[in-house]
């Protein structure tokens, strides 16, 4: 008479064996070792590295978009990208509702900025104040040779336009605080006057000569440029001027001081 098999844990065993049968093509290795299983984050990241080694993506993060997951370029788009890693969209968030369309920015992202830039030492920055108090305070990465950029800050105390004189962001009692971001990357002539600019004796005037495309002696030192200009990267700068608000949005772009001013609510 033939005995079962009552040989403890067998059952066990068994169903160890067919789990790992059905998971051995993501958690075994050809030679039979486990592996970790991949996150869908590390799926994303090893996919993008692969296809473009030349870029530092950011790490992937749920996004706004149910079922997508968002990578940040450094000084590029956000990327929606699927679970698989095999497919994105670039580009930005809106949302629909009765009253049309408004841009949605990721309530995480906008976190991160504000904790950014509150980190930031205010000697670092070149801040253009107020004579008088100051009502909000906007960052802006921005470009000596950036046209936009020019014009922004020919327009930091009262100017003409129109045949009227209207205030400028100080007269509002707004306070700009530049941040180096030179458009054609680091080394480049961009770069270095920014760099002279923040190793001038009187940053303000230096400033204010090279966007008026005067001259300014050329000058190196210990300087933040290429550390802001990774920063700005980071934040999702793409192009100058780039102005951060107090509450953590981005605008991208030059805007008038009296639209900022109304933007603020001040």
């Amino acid at each position: 008479m033939i005995k079962k098999l009552k040989t403890p844990g067998f059952a066990a065993f068994t169903g160890l064996l067919l789990a790992a049968s059905l998971l051995a093509p993501h958690a075994f290795s050809q030679s039979g070792d486990l592996l970790k299983r991949k996150s869908v984050e590390d799926t994303i990241l090893e996919s993008l590295r692969k296809a473009r080694p030349d870029i530092n993506f950011g790490q992937p993060r749920p996004s706004v978009i149910k079922g997508l997951y968002q990578v940040q370029v450094p000084g590029g788009p956000v990327l929606f990208v699927t679970p698989e890693g095999d497919k994105f969209i670039a580009g930005e968030v809106f949302g629909i509702d009765a009253t049309g369309f408004s841009k949605i920015e990721d309530p995480y992202v906008v976190e991160e900025r504000k904790k950014a830039l509150a980190s930031l030492d205010g000697k670092s920055s070149i801040n253009f104040k107020p004579k008088g108090k100051t009502k909000a305070v906007v960052y802006v990465f921005t470009d000596i040779d950036c046209g936009y950029c020019r014009k922004l800050h020919s327009q930091m105390h009262a100017y003409e336009e129109g045949g009227q004189t209207k205030p400028g962001y100080n007269d509002l009692g707004i306070e700009i605080r530049y941040l180096a971001y030179p458009r054609a990357g680091i080394p480049s002539p961009s770069a270095d006057k920014l760099i002279s600019t923040w190793c001038a004796k009187d940053k303000q005037d230096a400033m204010t000569k090279l966007k008026s495309d005067q001259s300014v002696p050329s000058a190196t030192c210990e300087n933040p440029v290429a550390a802001q200009f990774q920063l700005g990267g980071q934040l999702g700068v793409s192009g100058t001027p780039a102005l951060f608000l107090p509450d953590g949005k981005l605008v991208p772009g030059y805007m008038p001081p009296e639209d900022l001013a109304k933007n603020l609510g001040i």
